[in-house]
This record gives C-alpha cells, structure tokens and sequence, in this order.
C-alpha cells in the first residue's frame, strides 16, 4: 500500500470525514462505497442572482472501490438523493478520481 492509499483509506473510515453512498454503473447493480464530499465553489456567470451552479456535489472516491472508472451518466445515491456524475476526473496516478455531481430530477 502507497503513502497515497494509506492516507485516503484513513479519511474514508473516519465518520465525520466520509460518506456512504450507493454507485451503479451504466449496466451495473447499485454498489455501496465510501466518498468524501464538497460543494462547488464557482457559480456560473450571467445566471442572475440566483447564482445557478452546473454542479451541486462534488465527491472524491478511491479508483479501487469501482469495477471499472467512472463516466458521465453513471449515478451515485446519497442521503436519500441520485445523483448524476457530469465530470470524472482521475488524479495524476489514477488512484481517485474526482467527480462533479448534477441532482437528477
């Protein structure tokens, strides 16, 4: 195990940094994993006031929780929410990926 694998493992077990949360894959079965969250800072412009957002969550999740990497279009269901995944991104050893999170309606 990496300095890199150890240090996530650590933040996805500790309950006031993680999540559970559900995953299914385009042909797939909804999986349980472990993620940690944010919210997205940047606000679209020339939305008006209501500081409109493309994305609502923002997650970071280890690439070895997944059976394949994550692609647009795939879901994630936390806290009683779905989510649509808008953006994956691998970090530069391809250990986690970030992903950029849409509510689905």
């Amino acid at each position: 195990m990496t300095a890199f694998d150890a240090a996530m493992a650590t933040l996805l077990a500790d309950p006031n940094m993680a999540s559970d949360a559900e995953w299914l894959a385009a042909g797939g079965a909804w999986t349980g994993l472990r993620l940690l969250l944010s919210a997205p800072a940047d606000a679209i412009p020339g939305l008006g006031s209501a500081s409109g957002r493309a994305i609502a969550l923002q997650a970071t999740l280890r690439g070895a929780d997944l059976a394949q990497p994550p692609r647009r279009g795939d879901l994630l269901r936390w806290a009683g929410t779905t989510y649509r995944v808008e953006m994956a991104e691998p970090d530069a050893l391809g250990l986690s990926w970030r992903l950029g999170l849409a509510r689905t309606a």
